[in-house]
């Protein structure tokens, strides 16, 4: 009795990569049409922006008049704040509580009634919805190190008052 003839091995391979290249074909297809009939049944969900539409919203943005010739943010001093901070370690409620120096044991709380006086001008208070409406449509990044995600934190804690 003769043993079987085998095919050579690099016929062996050919064969097989044959045969993935066409079953490979009709998962393909199948993919094609389900996609295609998941655009027809549900268009609305992939509109195209194809320009950006500022709309007027109905609040009006308060803006402060200064001189910036007189003004330089720069240069000033600490003075006390009789209205008091605009947010407290117990009023934010997204501090990191790392950085809640009120359940660590600081008991003062003298260091919160400050605010920063530019010689020349007068700044304004924070005003969230001013701010959002100013920054609506933007995008906002801190960039830096402990100190860019602090004002991230200290941000974040002005507009959830």
């Amino acid at each position: 009795m003769n043993p079987p003839a085998l095919k050579p091995l690099h016929c062996r391979k050919k064969e097989r990569y044959i045969y993935k290249e066409r079953s490979a074909l009709p998962v393909l297809l199948w993919l094609l049409g389900l996609t295609t009939l998941f655009f027809i049944l549900y268009p609305k969900n992939f509109k195209f922006i194809l320009k950006h539409e500022v709309h007027d919203h109905e609040e009006k943005v308060t803006t402060y008049d200064y001189d910036e010739g007189s003004c330089d943010l720069f240069n000033g001093q600490w003075i006390p704040d009789l209205n008091g901070s605009l947010y407290t370690n117990k009023s934010c409620s997204t501090m990191p509580i790392s950085k809640n120096c009120g359940k660590h044991g600081r008991k003062d709380v003298d260091y919160l009634n400050w605010r920063w006086k530019p010689y020349g001008c007068d700044l304004q208070r924070f005003d969230a919805k001013n701010f959002l409406h100013i920054v609506r449509g933007k995008t906002l990044a801190f960039i830096g190190d402990s100190v860019a995600r602090n004002h991230m934190e200290s941000l974040l804690c002005l507009l959830s008052q």
